[in-house]
């Protein structure tokens, strides 16, 4: 498993608006990549182009050197390109269960299936107890743990996963930074969308800091943490 994602001067717009201008960015094998910036700078906008619901007007989008620019969202879930989306975006009223067996929705071997919703009850031992419980009724905590888990379904090389400490509690932060350092280190490289400044660079490996739909800076989490500009100018600490 690899997981080298790459993106090449991509530009995408909503209608008349450009919100992507000629991002290049590379989230490197088996690395926890992170994309910093604040509300509005083009974070969520870039993890939409990379999975191909935002059209790209410019620039290519390629994973282990395969281009998928042209190809519709679920050809790139089948490249290996798996995503946690802002929000969760659970299906309420289905079950856990039935949640995590979106995740596999392009797969029809029912002994893979089974095999990998046993792995994600075990990465998730509450899951496994909750299984048949409407995602709609659990908390926070453990919609984020579905969501991910229906994600790692498809076995990804590389997750995306955008804004994963949305409303939650302090407490429950952490614990998903920490599930998503487990995440990296069973060799699934991540690209990983933040406003959470400090909790993020504490467990990325590299950083790029995004204004206005452009790279405005990068660097390892230990520079970006340590540049007092940037600092001041993006992430708005003192």
């Amino acid at each position: 498993m690899t997981g080298n994602l790459e993106t090449k001067n991509i530009s995408a717009a909503y209608g008349n608006a450009q919100v992507l201008n000629g991002v290049s960015i590379v989230a490197r094998p088996g690395a926890i990549t992170c994309i910093l910036g604040a509300n509005g700078a083009g974070k969520t906008s870039l993890i939409r182009a990379i999975i191909g619901l935002l059209p790209t007007i410019d620039g290519s989008v390629e994973l282990d050197g395969t281009p998928l620019s042209s190809l519709r969202p679920h050809a790139r879930v089948a490249h290996g390109v798996g995503c946690v989306p802002e929000g969760r975006k659970l299906f309420p009223k289905m079950t856990v269960e039935e949640n995590l067996r979106v995740g596999a929705y392009l797969m029809q071997d029912k002994q893979l299936i089974q095999k990998r919703l046993t792995k994600v009850y075990e990465t998730f031992p509450r899951l496994a107890e909750r299984k048949q419980q409407f995602a709609g009724t659990m908390s926070g905590g453990e919609q984020a743990m579905v969501s991910i888990g229906r994600a790692l379904m498809s076995e990804p090389r590389i997750l995306l996963i955008d804004e994963p400490s949305l409303g939650l509690s302090p407490a429950l932060v952490r614990d998903s930074f920490a599930i998503i350092r487990d995440i990296n280190k069973s060799g699934i490289s991540i690209l990983l969308v933040e406003q959470n400044v400090r909790q993020t660079l504490a467990i990325a490996d590299y950083g790029y800091v995004i204004s206005q739909g452009k790279v405005v800076a990068r660097g390892t989490s230990e520079e970006l943490l340590n540049d007092e500009e940037m600092k001041r100018a993006y992430f708005g600490i003192q």
